[in-house]
């Protein structure tokens, strides 16, 4: 009888104490500005579900581990206090975890940027924000988040239609374009931008609508303005701009260098597949913005765009603010403060105004 007694008092002393709940995103004290994750993790078992709650009002909820959910602070100084709920047991339990962020004042928001950095890493397991160390301009900045996935996107396939992608490489092009972009997200957009000597304004696409029920019969002729196509559709949305050309540049009006400071913003990826001719200005800009440029044949073309599409759905999201470096062009070096964890590429920086 004692033995029982024991036993339930124990049972009931467990469930008295109840499970743990501990912010990893945001942590107490820290600064909140703009979109990141809230996100917690619990010892609890049957997780039901977790609810967030932002200054007094539901954020939202989580179903299934990671428990967390992406919320956007906006641009307020204030601090902000965080709650997270977590619902077990067939909802007979209730543990809770709240912390309070830090404000911000007016001095710190002059100098503070968020900088979003698409990267791709080489690990063993889910990389975090603890994995990888970044200087701007030399100045070690601190990591807020670490993203295992890119998150949506706006996508645009800027395709060169000059007299030079005849013999069947741009209908190549655009067959590859309607196959692979199911690849992308419920959540993404789709636009496309034709060039020869000029450059064609900007078209969204519905998903599914095809290339040729929307611009017709495309007839390689003209020259090449590929620069100028490439800085055409820079947006402050994220955006992967996928360039697919023979890689020569006969008629624009831009620079390389203005070109290149025109899409060296913080939320452009430019990446590349090239056909015969290797593009100076296109691989620098891939390096820049933390892309890539792949080289295909009018046969390889549709496998290559394939890979390239799977690789951007598989890159790491790295978020930081940054702080201490003036205006104008700041370099960014990303690299990995554990063994288990390899940097392959990286945003190399980025202008800001």
């Amino acid at each position: 009888m004692r033995v029982t007694l024991l036993a339930a008092l124990l049972f009931t002393a467990a469930i008295a104490r109840g499970a743990t709940v501990t912010f990893t995103s945001p942590l107490q004290g820290s600064q909140a500005i703009g979109p990141m994750l809230i996100e917690v993790k619990t010892d609890a078992t049957s997780v039901d579900r977790v609810e967030f709650t932002v200054d007094g009002t539901l954020a939202g909820v989580a179903r299934s581990a990671p428990w967390r959910i992406a919320h956007d602070f906006g641009t307020s100084l204030d601090a902000h206090e965080i709650i997270a709920k977590v619902f077990s047991n067939g909802y007979r339990t209730t543990d809770v975890a709240k912390i309070t962020t830090a404000a911000m004042t007016a001095a710190e928001s002059i100098d503070v940027d968020v900088v979003e950095v698409p990267l791709r890493a080489r690990a063993s397991r889910t990389a975090t924000a603890a994995d990888f160390r970044v200087k701007e301009n030399g100045v070690e900045q601190g990591v807020r988040e670490v993203l295992p996935q890119r998150g949506a996107a706006r996508f645009v396939f800027v395709i060169d239609r000059s007299l030079s992608m005849g013999e069947g490489k741009l209908t190549a092009v655009l067959r590859a374009v309607d196959q692979q972009s199911r690849l992308l997200r419920p959540d993404d957009s789709v636009a496309v931008v034709l060039f020869n000597h000029n450059v064609a304004r900007i078209r969204p696409l519905s998903r599914g609508e095809k290339l040729e029920s929307v611009f017709g019969e495309v007839v390689p002729s003209g020259g090449t303005s590929l620069r100028d196509a490439v800085a055409s559709m820079m947006s402050p949305e994220r955006t992967y701009a996928i360039v697919i050309t023979d890689g020569s540049d006969r008629n624009s009006e831009l620079s390389e260098e203005e070109a290149l400071r025109r899409i060296s913003g913080t939320r452009v990826v430019i990446d590349a597949i090239v056909l015969s001719r290797h593009s100076r200005f296109l691989a620098k800009a891939a390096n820049n913005t933390g892309g890539d440029v792949v080289e295909a044949s009018r046969d390889s073309l549709d496998e290559a765009l394939h890979d390239l599409i799977a690789d951007i759905n598989s890159r790491y999201l790295l978020i930081y603010q940054s702080r201490g470096t003036k205006r104008g062009w700041r370099s960014i070096s990303v690299t990995s403060r554990t063994r288990d964890v390899e940097v392959l590429n990286a945003r190399k920086g980025y202008f800001a105004q």
